[in-house]
């Protein structure tokens, strides 16, 4: 157990009935967190007296079984450790251990987490729980987000869909750069600006929907989307496919297309191959694959 996490799980151990503190993987849950602690058992009540939560900030809702490195972060309240964060009815819930305010909420500690979702989950819609916690291991009150679980192969629905497809079991990477410069990839799976700075005022916000086969870890896809779910900004666009690894695999062969609104904007194939992926793998990775414009 690391050591800033020991007073706030034993303080959580004194006040929550029916919950284990042990160094239990918490590998029979569906939502898991890596790199946080795992306690069996439901979340305690919130109290009102106890620091909230100020923000959660999701890149998007959809979320996939087998899928990882989903984000999750946000703000709490003054006072708050830690965050609590779960699904409602799991087996347990991780603590996550607050960070240092960031520029979007200066006057909030911040926590942020990196989850995976087990091969159970089915589709249909799940609610995201996380309490704020402070150093008496006391939890504020619940705020919550529904998550909606959709399946590997469902097709992608949206204004703007641009899909990535690959024919082996490699790990091939999307990146879309959106009018405004920004670029969606792995590394930034939403160009939605954070919580609390200006916010355009026309279009929606793109996302990538799955890093499928991410660092070879095979889970069957083989399909990435960057989805603006209604109107998406006018200007140009850029496609990239990046080939990460072929995770043993001699070749991968690879195609996009982009929609918009059903309409064909273009369709672009390729090969990789092994100095395919003898590249930085980080933004402005990958070749560029395909050019469109919303008009």
């Amino acid at each position: 157990m690391r050591p800033q996490l020991a007073p706030v799980l034993l303080a959580i151990a004194s006040l929550a009935c029916g919950s284990t503190v042990t160094d239990d993987p918490g590998s029979n849950a569906y939502l898991r967190v890596p790199a946080a602690a795992f306690v069996r058992g439901p979340m305690p009540a919130g109290s009102p007296s106890a620091p909230g939560v100020a923000a959660i900030v999701l890149v998007n809702s959809i979320i996939h079984p087998n899928s990882i490195d989903y984000p999750i972060s946000g703000a709490l309240e003054p006072g708050a450790t830690a965050a609590a964060v779960g699904l409602q009815g799991d087996v347990g819930y991780w603590v996550v251990v607050s960070g240092l305010p960031n520029v979007a909420t200066p006057g909030d500690p911040s926590f942020g987490a990196t989850a995976t979702f087990s091969a159970g989950i089915v589709p249909g819609q799940y609610t995201l729980v996380v309490h704020a916690i402070d150093a008496q291991g006391r939890f504020g009150p619940a705020s919550t987000q529904i998550l909606t679980a959709q399946s590997s192969t469902s097709a992608p629905t949206g204004d703007l869909v641009v899909t990535l497809t690959w024919d082996t079991e490699s790990d091939m990477d999307l990146h879309v750069v959106d009018p405004s410069g920004q670029e969606i990839f792995h590394g930034a799976m939403s160009d939605q600006p954070p919580p609390f700075a200006p916010q355009p005022e026309t279009g929606s916000y793109g996302y990538l929907d799955w890093d499928s086969n991410a660092n070879c870890l095979i889970d069957g896809k083989r399909q990435e989307s960057v989805i603006w779910p209604d109107q998406p900004p006018s200007g140009p666009y850029v496609v990239r496919v990046d080939a990460a690894s072929l995770c043993g695999q001699p070749i991968a062969h690879f195609a996009v297309e982009a929609l918009l609104a059903g309409r064909s904007m273009g369709k672009a194939q390729g090969v990789a191959v092994d100095a395919s992926t003898r590249r930085p793998h980080d933004r402005g990775a990958g070749v560029t694959a395909l050019d469109f414009a919303v008009p």
